[in-house]
């Protein structure tokens, strides 16, 4: 097996700030969007309430929100949660389906699928969940040794 070079390292080494840049722009423009997001909910309220416009922004604020942790996640630790990313597509889900979808329009099947997509995102949350409280207890028991 070949060993890296001193210019493979260096590349390396450069194209992982370049790749840290980018997902710091992503974070802040996330951020500057839900800003603006939320000022516009604010306007709007005071123009014309309507329920359903008022309930689609605070759900995309929310999901915003989860895009913001996953990408501050990413620069924090280098590593992403499948259980925030699962909680990400649930939530984008949810809000399609309470907020964005059209029942009269809507074929079964469509429903059905989102449906089955629904359960099997909220198996591997509850897989996540189970994998991280096995890994909490395994360092509790060994942290004294």
């Amino acid at each position: 097996m070949r060993q890296p070079t001193e210019i493979g390292r260096s590349v390396m080494t450069w194209l992982n700030v370049l790749f840290d840049v980018v997902v710091i722009a992503l974070a802040t423009l996330t951020m500057a969007y839900i800003v603006y997001i939320m000022w516009r909910l604010v306007i709007n309220s005071f123009n014309n309430f309507d329920v359903e416009t008022v309930l689609h922004q605070i759900v995309l604020v929310i999901i915003f929100l989860e895009i913001f942790e996953l990408l501050a996640m990413y620069i924090k630790d280098h590593h992403v949660s499948m259980r925030n990313v699962v909680e990400l597509g649930v939530l984008a889900i949810v809000r399609k389906i309470v907020v964005t979808l059209d029942y009269s329009r809507i074929e079964w099947t469509t429903l059905v699928g989102m449906s089955l997509l629904m359960f099997v995102m909220g198996w591997i949350y509850v897989q996540e969940r189970k994998r991280i409280t096995q890994h909490e207890e395994f360092l509790m028991e060994h942290r004294g040794r």
